[in-house]
């Protein structure tokens, strides 16, 4: 592919800015820049707020979370912010303050989440709005979830299915079942996660909700892999994969990305496996969804593991884990530990190979991780 002059000094801007993306081919950075300096990419951004209100600034941010647009996004919630405050509108502030939260959840500041979706919870209990109480306990579950720690997150997302039972509202108890379900099926009880996710599907195809349909056939798939049924997996992703295509949801898509190279790889595709997590890395790098850049150099650090490259895997680890200590994932660095651990056991490093079991096991005993502090237990037995 010819790469224009123009865009070949951006993409050297680019890779000097951002060390993370040195594996990103030079056509993937194209295909980023060019997707940003596009009409379409401003289309949506209003640059003079005075005409919108608190409502229309808020509705606005969140239709450019999915699609990655974050940056903006954030400018629409911060004027949501002000002119709930000007006109001491505490709805639009709560509501500004949560997803304010939510992007510094999914951009990986797990702390200052938690403080704005505290601030937000307790905006929504002066307000007695029990629907809101219960999108930002949905909120803070996900947040505990993805720094690994599932017991509380599980508390979180029980809460909203209470709410949700009080208030007959049907979404979001599918979003509870769903939430539930990607709990069970970290802490390893798959049975009760099919029922919740199940249910969750059930619930999301009644209502016509396609993102929650997606994400319930996304976990579904992972569950039917852990199973060892491929064909199944691969058919549930590809469904969670074609509906968040369509919807523009850059970042569901880049996780299906993700976990269809994880089904190719387990089958010994690891070519295919490969460009999948290159795909999907490409594409939390140009969104800057840190948790998903830190996944998929996990998952190419084991792919590479497998095809006899260990250099290669090394480094992947090395990203993977830098990106989970920064954000606050021990899970994620949980499961870095043990697979470099495993890594140095199998090129020789017996003492490297001992000390990352050691911190593995620690960390998924911290996190109440049974079956994962047993596996990091056996391996020390062993070596």
């Amino acid at each position: 592919m010819l790469i224009p002059q123009e865009i070949k000094a951006m993409i050297a801007q680019t890779r000097s800015q951002h060390t993370e993306l040195e594996d990103v081919s030079d056509e993937q950075l194209m295909m980023m820049i060019e997707q940003a300096k596009s009409p379409e990419a401003e289309g949506d951004l209003v640059q003079d707020f005075d005409e919108m209100s608190g409502d229309d600034c808020i509705s606005q941010g969140q239709k450019l979370i999915y699609p990655g647009r974050w940056d903006e996004a954030e400018r629409y919630f911060f004027a949501a912010l002000e002119k709930g405050e000007l006109e001491s509108d505490l709805k639009i502030q709560c509501m500004a303050v949560e997803s304010l939260g939510e992007l510094c959840r999914l951009r990986g500041d797990f702390h200052q989440a938690m403080q704005l979706s505290q601030k937000a919870l307790g905006l929504a209990e002066l307000l007695g709005d029990r629907q809101m109480q219960a999108v930002i306990y949905n909120g803070i579950g996900g947040l505990y979830r993805m720094q690994g720690r599932y017991g509380q997150a599980a508390d979180q997302y029980k809460k909203v299915m209470q709410i949700s039972n009080e208030l007959d509202e049907k979404q979001l108890r599918a979003a509870s079942y769903g939430n539930l379900g990607i709990v069970y099926r970290k802490q390893g009880d798959l049975a009760q996660a099919i029922e919740a996710l199940e249910k969750s599907l059930t619930f999301s195809l009644r209502l016509g909700d396609e993102r929650g349909s997606a994400v319930a056939y996304d976990n579904l798939g992972m569950i039917y892999q852990e199973q060892g049924h491929h064909d199944r997996a691969i058919e549930m992703l590809l469904k969670s994969l074609t509906i968040s295509d369509r919807l523009g949801d850059d970042l569901i898509s880049a996780d299906r990305y993700g976990n269809l190279g994880n089904v190719q790889r387990e089958i010994g595709e690891f070519d295919e496996a490969i460009r999948l997590f290159e795909i999907a890395l490409g594409i939390c790098g140009r969104i800057g969804d840190e948790p998903g850049m830190a996944k998929e150099f996990c998952n190419l650090a084991i792919v590479y593991s497998q095809k006899g490259n260990p250099a290669k895997a090394l480094m992947y680890y090395d990203k993977s884990l830098k990106i989970d200590e920064r954000i606050g994932d021990q899970h994620g660095a949980a499961i870095s530990y043990f697979n470099l651990a495993t890594l140095y056991r199998q090129i020789g490093d017996r003492d490297q190979a001992r000390q990352h079991y050691e911190k593995s096991k620690a960390l998924c005993e911290a996190l109440d991780l049974t079956l994962d502090a047993k596996r990091a237990a056996q391996a020390l037995q062993t070596l």
